[in-house]
């Protein structure tokens, strides 16, 4: 067995993993071939830029096949984007390889091979009933399974310090009035409310998506198919609510000059904050011991908690907080050129149905099998449990996606969103250039 030496315990937290694997990338071979298998193995390669306990994974794959063996290649995500292509149109090309929901299924489809009739002929004809429909459709081309979901994550919630809420006397708010009157009395405190990294286009999309789904829950995906505009009185509004999240005394000051990770994440694990507005994959890193360990290694001092989750309040008096939107966090596919399709469908089926999967909800990761449930074991507190568990539960009914599947469309509306930090008022006219570009889309 050859596996790059990541580490388990720098795997956990999946919004951080690309920076820890990019920090680890020097235990692959240099070329991604096949070396150290024994006589007569078939090996296999696999790459990723987001996995989590890939050594224990490995080994026990390799374990449950001892006639396979399996190198895993980890990548930085801007370097796995730049060497995926001349891999998979070569001969020196991973068997398995991750993708993403959105805009990297739709252009690394055609070297995929159709996983469709291989889990049909594996599961049966109801093979996804075994699967959340949204792991499914959004790594799906038409009728072709393009890859298959290994956990699934979601945004839409607040993570918030209990400690912090309780010093400064307050409730979890559920809109923003209450969350604007909490933000008084923490900050009154000495602490800053919710931590921001308005630098990353990704965060405020979220921030956005979370106001739209709970306004007016599911036009956004009108929207983005380009059956609703963009500048519609919906948007405009919503646009200038996310604008309120800013001059309201919501966002801590100085998150235009912030990033996600590590600025605001670390705020937040080091009690400087009382909210960070992140998704599901947060859940392992602030509220399992393990996880927690490893955010806690980006700060001085011991992390704070305990953790915990909310849906994102509703922006608008008489609405309910949003609902949350996501999918598969990643997936898993194989080449269409590899030499050993059978083997390569052996480690797909182990990562996303197999024991792959309870690996994975061991370390607190929503997996992608339904009849998988998540880990509480090594929650920090016992109350986080049922949090945790409600999550899982939420995930099951999604309202949509989380992705946008168009890059021009998402990196204009992230250029909305970030004209409108810096000037609230621009709210109209930057979502009139939002669709602008979605008008001219081919879709």
């Amino acid at each position: 067995m050859k596996v790059a030496r990541t580490g388990q315990r720098r795997l956990l937290v999946p919004a951080i993993a690309l920076a820890l694997l990019a920090s680890a990338c020097g235990g692959g071979s240099d070329d991604g071939s096949a070396t150290d298998a024994p006589d007569g193995a078939v090996h296999l390669t696999w790459w990723g830029w987001n996995v989590a306990a890939v050594e224990d994974v490995v080994e026990a794959f390799e374990a449950e096949h001892p006639g396979i063996t399996v190198e895993f290649r980890p990548y930085g995500y801007d370097d796995y984007v730049q060497a995926l292509r001349p891999a998979l149109t070569s001969s020196d090309g991973p068997d398995v390889f991750q993708l993403q929901p959105g805009g990297m299924v739709a252009n690394y489809e055609p070297l995929a091979a159709d996983l469709a009739p291989l889990l049909e002929a594996d599961l049966g004809a109801g093979w996804r009933d075994q699967f959340h429909e949204e792991g499914l459709t959004q790594l799906a081309v038409d009728d072709k399974q393009a890859a298959m979901p290994s956990i699934m994550s979601a945004a839409g919630l607040i993570y918030y310090n209990q400690s912090l809420l309780d010093e400064a006397g307050v409730e979890v708010p559920t809109t923003f009035d209450e969350w604007e009157k909490a933000c008084a009395a923490i900050v009154a405190t000495g602490a800053q409310c919710l931590a921001h990294g308005a630098k990353d286009a990704w965060v405020n999309i979220d921030l956005f998506l979370s106001i739209i789904n709970s306004d007016e829950p599911g036009l956004v995906y009108e929207a983005i198919a380009g059956e609703t505009a963009w500048d519609a009185p919906e948007f405009v509004t919503a646009a200038a609510e996310f604008a309120r999240l800013f001059d309201g005394g919501i966002v801590a000051e100085g998150a235009a000059s912030r990033a996600e990770y590590p600025d605001a994440f670390n705020a937040f694990i080091s009690g400087e904050a009382a909210f960070i507005a992140l998704g599901t994959w947060n859940t392992a890193g602030t509220m399992t011991n393990t996880g927690l360990a490893a955010s806690a290694e980006g700060i001085s001092g011991e992390p704070a908690g305990p953790f915990f989750s909310a849906p994102f309040p509703a922006a608008q008096a008489g609405k309910e907080p949003t609902a949350l939107f996501g999918g598969p966090d990643n997936g898993w596919a194989v080449s269409a050129q590899s030499e050993h399709p059978d083997e390569a469908f052996a480690l797909l089926t182990f990562l996303t149905h197999g024991e792959g999967q309870q690996i994975q909800a061991g370390l607190a990761n929503i997996p992608a099998a339904t009849d998988v449930d998540v880990s509480t074991d090594d929650v920090v507190v016992p109350e986080q449990a049922a949090n945790i568990e409600q999550q899982q539960a939420a995930v099951g009914d999604l309202i949509g996606a989380r992705q946008i599947p168009y890059p021009d469309l998402e990196a204009a509306l992230g250029q909305a969103l970030s004209s409108i930090v810096a000037d609230p008022d621009s709210a109209a006219e930057a979502m009139a250039q939002v669709e602008q570009v979605s008008a001219g889309l081919e879709r």
